[in-house]
C-alpha cells in the first residue's frame, strides 16, 4: 500500500471511530429513569398510610440542561412527575403504605394521615465537554399530618462525572443524582413520622 493510500486509509478509520463515538455519545433527549439503591419492603398492615402529591414546577425553563455546543438537553417525561413518583417509591422502600396523587385534592379523598408535597426549582445538566457532565437537582419538599406542615426542607444533590460518552451515560448520572437526593429526604420524612 503505497503511503498516500495509507494516510488516506487512516484518516478515514478515525474519521469512522469519531462518527462511531459521536453517534453513541449522550443525546439531547434524556430518558428520566430511577434507580432504587435498595430492594422494596411490603410495609406493615399498621404502617403509615402518606400520599405524595406531584410536585410543582418552579423551573425557570423547561429544558433540563445545555451542551457543549449550546444546544439543550429536554426530557423525555415530566420533570415533578419522575421526581414525585421517586420519592413515593423512596418512601415505600422505608415501609410505608404509600399512595400517588396527581393533585391535592386527590390525595386528600383517600384520607391519609400524613401528605407529602414539594417543589422543583432545579433540574440541570451542563455539559462540561465530551467526556463530562455534571447534574445539579433542587427541591423542596414538605411534610403535613391533619393539622398542618410538620416539616419542610430545602434538597440539593450534585454530581460532577467522567464517562466514556454513551446514550445512557447521562441518565444513569442523573438517575444517581436525584437517588443522592431522595435517600436521605425519606429517611428524614420517616423520622418525622414516626
Amino acid at each position: 500500500m503505497s503511503a498516500p493510500i495509507r494516510q488516506s486509509f487512516v484518516l478515514l478509520l478515525v474519521l469512522a471511530v469519531f462518527g462511531m463515538l459521536t453517534a453513541c455519545g449522550p443525546s439531547n433527549n434524556v430518558r428520566l429513569l430511577y434507580n432504587p439503591s435498595t430492594t422494596s419492603v411490603l410495609p406493615q398492615p399498621q404502617a403509615p398510610r402518606v400520599a405524595v402529591v406531584m410536585f410543582d414546577d418552579q423551573r425557570p425553563h423547561q429544558m433540563i440542561g445545555e451542551r457543549k455546543d449550546g444546544s439543550v438537553f429536554t426530557s423525555t417525561s415530566t420533570v415533578t412527575d419522575w421526581i414525585s413518583r421517586s420519592l413515593a417509591d423512596e418512601l415505600s422502600r422505608q415501609g410505608m403504605q404509600v399512595s400517588y396523587a396527581t393533585t391535592m385534592a386527590q390525595a386528600q379523598s383517600g384520607n391519609p394521615e400524613y401528605i407529602v408535597t414539594g417543589t422543583v426549582t432545579d433540574v440541570w445538566l451542563k455539559e462540561n465537554s465530551a467526556t463530562n457532565v455534571t447534574a445539579t437537582i433542587r427541591a423542596t419538599v414538605k411534610l403535613a399530618n391533619r393539622k398542618g406542615v410538620i416539616y419542610s426542607e430545602n434538597l440539593t444533590a450534585s454530581q460532577d462525572k467522567q464517562f466514556i460518552p454513551s446514550a445512557t451515560a447521562v441518565e444513569s448520572l442523573l438517575s444517581e443524582t436525584l437517588r443522592d437526593l431522595l435517600v436521605p429526604a425519606a429517611k428524614k420524612l420517616e423520622s418525622k413520622i414516626q
